[in-house]
């Protein structure tokens, strides 16, 4: 089903929650998180994350519940249904998870923490961080080390409407990236902090 733009920032729900972030919100991570090893995004999509992290200099690879990019992507390492996986397969995990309400975020968070070793980077909406029953569930099980709200404001359309040609515009949502740092002992409050244009990592 086609993505359309109901007006400047509302579109169709895309059914599978992809919505897509602009490069340079992993390039501003980037500036202020070091990872050690290979970076593993499970919710690829069309390979924003996994293409700035590679412009970067960073051992990178990308796989999805479904392939949206061509034969060609050698970084696309298969359709893989990220919540089904049982092993430890990954150093460093960063994703911009299917929100699916809430429920499909913290579900691949938690997951994350089953299969990485190093750090866990997600990109969220903010008001991820602002929900009762995480407060007392999530982020007391799983502390997170570090989060980051990403200024300028990102434009996050569907997948799908971006395929179909159309362009994303001046954002609306405000969003974070939340980091879990297992390789350091937990933090009994995570730190706060703001990406700005002037911490974009160049490529």
């Amino acid at each position: 089903m086609s993505a359309v733009a109901k007006n400047a920032h509302v579109w169709e729900r895309d059914e599978l929650d992809w919505y897509v972030e602009p490069e340079r919100c992993t390039r501003q991570l980037l500036a202020r998180e070091r990872f050690m090893g290979p970076i593993w995004d499970p919710a690829c999509g069309g390979g924003n994350i996994v293409l700035a992290l590679l412009a970067c200099g960073h051992q990178a690879k990308g796989t999805d519940i479904v392939r949206r990019v061509g034969a060609q992507e050698t970084w696309f390492h298969g359709e893989r249904d990220f919540l089904k996986m049982i092993h430890p397969v990954a150093g460093n995990i960063v994703c911009n998870p299917p929100f699916f309400r809430a429920k499909g975020a913290e579900a691949f968070i938690r997951k994350a923490h089953e299969l990485a070793w190093g750090k866990i980077a997600m990109f969220l909406d903010i008001r991820f961080l602002a929900g009762a029953d995480r407060a007392t569930g999530l982020y007391q099980d799983l502390p997170p080390s570090r989060i980051w709200i990403v200024t300028p404001r990102a434009s996050c359309p569907p997948g799908q409407y971006l395929m179909d040609g159309g362009k994303a515009g001046h954002g609306s949502s405000d969003w974070c990236w939340v980091v879990w740092d297992k390789t350091a002992p937990a933090p009994a409050f995570p730190a706060l902090g703001w990406l700005t244009a002037e911490d974009e990592v160049a490529s």
